[in-house]
């Protein structure tokens, strides 16, 4: 197996970076209702990774970063640009022309449960444990809660939507287990070269599909503009950030704070209604979160015997 980037101890910092990336990705499925109908799928995707490509290079190249160094470096990152970036915008992008912007939030909240089971079997140290597990579970209930109602009414057109999401979620997935792989190259260029890779791939689609770019309003502008610059540049480099430092089932509990921002926004925005289903799941992943955070018993037993064994003996009177 590659070698991987050495993991510390999560820090209140690392939390609220968890915090800030769950709200942007949140918010980024309110971007893409307010825009996609107008630019459609496959411009919204060009659209947002070409915004974020040059404010990202031109940091990478003011820190003066090298481009990667290795093939190994260069193949992991095309990968993770196919997997990460052209792959899920898309599918994501137009699974939100036929189903709610909050629902799709919440499928991609249960992200976790598949990125923890990914990093348990691809890292030497992000491995399962008990609240690890529960916390899983509680997540895919809350999926359960939301895709139920609406699969007990047949399957039909949406049922497709709700397939892309999931592979998209997938493609994030795999992806996530790729960062920790590239060995030489710093986040910002990381970060650069996949949003390159991800234009020049593009390029040839949107050239096939002769289709141009429709005039936007000023509404599917700004929301396109924050999707590249918010959702994709910035949001890109906290994922890659805390995936090589913390690890990549750590970063996914950004997932579980994402369905509730989404949630909210759309409901606030979009007069998306807020059901008991939803209600429900939001509780489920939110337990989730909290439970699959917690330090095993073991280990804190384990901890305060290393403690009590380095205190000095007492000392005996009489």
């Amino acid at each position: 197996m590659p070698s991987t980037h050495a993991l510390r101890h999560p820090t209140l910092i690392d939390l609220l970076k968890i915090v800030l990336l769950g709200a942007i990705w949140g918010s980024a499925f309110l971007a893409i209702k307010l825009s996609v109908h107008e630019t459609g799928p496959l411009w919204l995707v060009m659209i947002r990774v070409a915004i974020a490509f040059l404010p990202i290079a031109l940091f990478a190249w003011w820190r003066q970063d090298p481009l990667p160094p290795t093939l190994h470096d260069w193949a992991v990152i095309v990968a993770m640009s196919l997997l990460n970036t052209v792959g899920p915008f898309f599918l994501i992008s137009w699974a939100e022309l036929h189903i709610p912007a909050g629902v799709t939030s919440l499928i991609m909240g249960v992200g976790p449960l598949a990125t923890m089971v990914a990093a348990h079997f691809t890292t030497p140290d992000d491995r399962f444990t008990g609240g690890k597990i529960i916390g899983m579970v509680l997540g895919f209930a809350g999926l359960a809660l939301v895709v139920a109602p609406e699969l007990s009414q047949g399957i039909g057109f949406d049922a497709l939507a709700y397939a892309a999401v999931w592979t998209g979620m997938l493609c994030y997935v795999a992806a996530g287990t790729l960062i920790r792989f590239v060995r030489r190259t710093s986040v910002p260029m990381m970060t650069a070269v996949n949003m390159g890779v991800a234009v020049i791939a593009l390029l040839p689609l949107v050239t096939l599909a002769h289709d141009p770019l429709p005039r936007l309003s000023g509404t599917a502008m700004l929301a396109a503009l924050y999707l590249g610059l918010v959702c994709t540049g910035l949001a890109y480099l906290l994922r890659a950030n805390i995936t090589v430092t913390v690890g990549q089932s750590f970063m996914s509990m950004a997932s579980y704070f994402m369905p509730v921002s989404g949630v909210l926004l759309a409901w606030a925005v979009l007069g998306e209604p807020i059901t008991w289903h939803i209600l429900a799941a939001l509780a489920c992943v939110v337990a989730g979160f909290l439970v699959s955070r917690r330090r095993p018993a073991t280990a804190t037993s384990a901890d305060s015997a290393r403690r009590t064994s380095r205190r000095p003996p007492a000392r005996r009177t009489g």
